[in-house]
């Protein structure tokens, strides 16, 4: 750990939001040497002007990771100089959690200190970076504006040592991979012009984001690059521009990667007369047409040059296929464009023989996807949100031991858990975030009381991931260390059990799958009872406690019971006069989970029409003459269906299934979706399970 170094930041500005800082440090020779850095929110570091790296890996409040740089490979003779940058955002995010803004470092080779901070390492605020801009998502933190014109203060406010109460701990994921990939032409190049009548969106967030949030008032920002591209119309004028290429003001640039890729978007220009650039990005668009996806994200970056050299790169990174560049006054000459990428090293990744080639498209395609979603943890997606949610993480975790044989993001992933506090009175006691590291939302669900949100469902994906972990995968956390969080949740569920031992009426937000059997889970939801039952049954098998099994399977035979109408199992009851009635409402996913987790004789005769529809297809018109049904959505109920196939052995069912869903994404995009339809992220992590499966059922399929 750091030896001398002391956490700093600028006077009197550790809590303001959006504050970027960079701080230097001169070195005569870095031969031998590495910089042991951390940071809150996140930095970056360049040497003589080269990006070297993008940090910390993230992790629980109260603490920080500490990267360890080797630098020998930057050195240059005639002197080196060091610059790390610093976001202090300071803001509640999904992807981060709200903490007092500081860099931490230390030069050293060896065991000799060479610099560290609070000496050697001098901040200075970065005023150039545009402070009151609108958030980027409600998920993660402020948009970037870049402005060379911006005054800065005759007098710098000085450097000084903060009384930061943290603990630092090791990085446990892999260092990412950063690889530079340069676009050599624009694939339209046309004029623009501000159109009135064209539609727009002010702002594009999940959720509304207030003061207590982290957000600018309105009179406070100046630049609104999402609104105002969205109200230009583009006209092509000519394809395939080679690079260099001058753009004066009300012309653009169209590039198209080809398939998305993840990370710090990049550029070189010569300046003429000044310039106001704006830079906008998406995940798929026409490709004679720049658009936005159906996505509540503001893809837009935005500088203001002075005239003269630039090269340029995004601080934080982003995903996009098509990135288009429109100049808003002045002239440059762009010389180069592209990203460097910011994703998990695939160098050592397993890559079996697949010889139908449409199957070996989907498997990369799924590492790409892998890749993008497990850096520092497991997120759902590198774009929107970049957060470690649980559920989604059950799915990865897969993923990520088929690919490499270990499971290191994982562990970084849990291990951010077992440093939550579940004492801090945010939760219900014994209740985990539903992802983290965040900050606790609060709820504005109509109809729901809690106060704030969280998924009760995705506390007992937690401890069937933890089993796998443990006991599938060879995690190397110690089982004791999960005894404290799995309890707590088995005691949370145990306080809404009814006199059947169901769970009935769980707060918050209850979440089934993105479909209508969402709606239906109150109030006793049997998919989340036979869910419970398979977590209790884990817990069991983990920490030999006998009257956690002996619950879980008296769950599984009054759910089983209660829930089968004699041809599918419906979703929920509801309680009417003080007595339990089904409501006959009947969700493909439910299926899923009953034959995942209820423990059935599938060759029971019972089930005949049910197995009838899991392989032939569910009519879905049909069943509805009887009863209400809604059909499997992507999230999570494919993901059921795919296991459930593996579990029924029908492997050539799965194939076609996956063939189904997922060709055209890969063709469009080369990752995985969220959805099926082309709405939220075209980058989704859990989708990167379906190569595991997919292997599975095809060589099963050749026995």
């Amino acid at each position: 750990m750091f030896e001398k170094a002391k956490p700093v930041w600028l006077e009197g500005l550790s809590r303001e939001q959006n504050c970027f800082v960079a701080f230097t440090c001169e070195a005569v020779d870095l031969k031998g040497t590495s910089l042991h850095v951390t940071a809150a929110t996140f930095y970056r570091l360049f040497i003589n002007d080269q990006l070297v790296a993008f940090g910390p890996a993230r992790t629980a409040e109260g603490y920080a990771r500490q990267d360890v740089i080797p630098l020998s490979a930057y050195h240059r003779d005639e002197g080196n100089f060091i610059q790390i940058e610093v976001a202090g955002y300071y803001c509640r995010s999904l992807s981060t959690v709200k903490q007092e803004s500081f860099l931490l470092a230390e030069l050293r080779r060896g065991d000799e200190v060479l610099a560290f901070s609070g000496k050697d390492f001098v901040g200075r605020r970065m005023y150039e970076k545009e402070q009151f801009t609108e958030r980027y998502s409600g998920q993660r933190h402020f948009g970037e504006v870049w402005n060379d014109l911006a005054p800065a203060p005759a007098v710098e406010i000085p450097t000084v040592t903060l009384d930061a109460n943290m603990t630092v701990i090791d990085r446990v994921a892999p260092y990412p991979a950063y690889e530079e990939i340069h676009l050599r032409k624009a694939d339209v190049q046309g004029n623009f012009a501000y159109d009135s009548t064209l539609p727009y969106r002010e702002k594009r967030t999940s959720f509304p984001i207030d003061a207590r949030w982290g957000c600018f008032p309105d009179e406070l920002v100046a630049f609104r690059p999402y609104r105002w591209i969205q109200q230009q119309k583009m006209t092509a004028e000519m394809t395939d521009s080679p690079l260099p290429l001058t753009l004066s003001a009300g012309e653009y640039a169209l590039f198209d990667f080809g398939r998305i890729e993840c990370g710090f978007l990049r550029f070189d220009a010569d300046v003429a007369d000044g310039a106001d650039v704006v830079i906008g990005f998406s995940e798929y668009c026409a490709e004679d047409q720049f658009s936005f996806t159906e996505m509540n994200v503001q893809n837009v970056l935005e500088y203001v040059l002075a005239t003269g050299e630039t090269k340029r790169i995004s601080f934080e990174p982003y995903t996009m296929r098509f990135a288009v560049v429109l100049v808003k006054s002045g002239r440059l000459t762009l010389r180069d464009f592209g990203v460097t990428t910011f994703m998990h090293d695939t160098a050592r990744v397993y890559r079996p023989e697949v010889k139908d080639q449409k199957h070996q498209k989907l498997y990369e395609a799924a590492i790409r996807t892998f890749s993008h979603n497990a850096v520092d943890l497991f997120s759902d997606c590198p774009s929107r949100e970049r957060a470690g949610w649980l559920c989604d993480s059950y799915f990865t975790g897969e993923a990520e031991y088929f690919f490499f044989g270990q499971s290191l993001v994982e562990e970084a992933f849990l291990e951010n858990f077992l440093l939550y506090d579940t004492n801090r009175g945010e939760l219900p006691y014994g209740v985990l975030p539903m992802c983290y590291p965040s900050d606790i939302k609060a709820l504005n669900r109509a109809g729901v009381d809690a106060q704030v949100e969280f998924i009760p469902q995705w506390n007992l994906w937690y401890i069937l991931e933890v089993e796998d972990f443990l006991t599938k995968r060879g995690g190397r956390i110690l089982k004791e260390s999960f005894r404290r969080s799995i309890e707590g949740i088995l005691s949370f569920f145990n306080e809404y059990e009814n006199e059947e031992g169901l769970v009935e009426r769980l707060p918050s937000w209850n979440f089934v799958e993105w479909s209508s059997a969402n709606d239906w889970t109150q109030d006793v939801n049997y998919p989340t009872n036979f869910l419970y039952a398979a977590a209790l049954s884990a817990a069991a098998r983990l920490f030999g406690v006998e009257k956690w099994e002996n619950k879980a399977e008296k769950i599984r035979k009054t759910a089983l019971a209660r829930s089968f109408d004699g041809k599918l199992f419906v979703d929920n009851a509801v309680r009417e006069s003080g007595v339990l009635r089904n409501t006959g409402n009947a969700s493909e996913a439910g299926q899923y989970y009953a034959i995942l987790f209820g423990g059935l004789d599938w060759q029971d005769s019972r089930y005949n029409t049910l197995r009838q529809f899991v392989r032939c297809g569910f009519p879905v018109e049909e069943i509805r003459k009887e009863r209400l049904f809604v059909p499997v959505n992507a999230f999570i109920g494919l993901y059921l269906r795919i296991k459930a196939l593996l579990q029924l052995e029908e492997y050539q069912l799965l194939i076609d299934d996956v063939d189904d869903f997922f060709g055209e994404m890969v063709e469009k995009t080369g990752t995985l979706w969220e959805y099926r339809q082309p709405v939220g992220s075209f980058d989704h992590g859990f989708a990167s399970f379906v190569a595991p499966a997919l292997i599975k059922a095809v060589e099963n399929v050749k026995k």
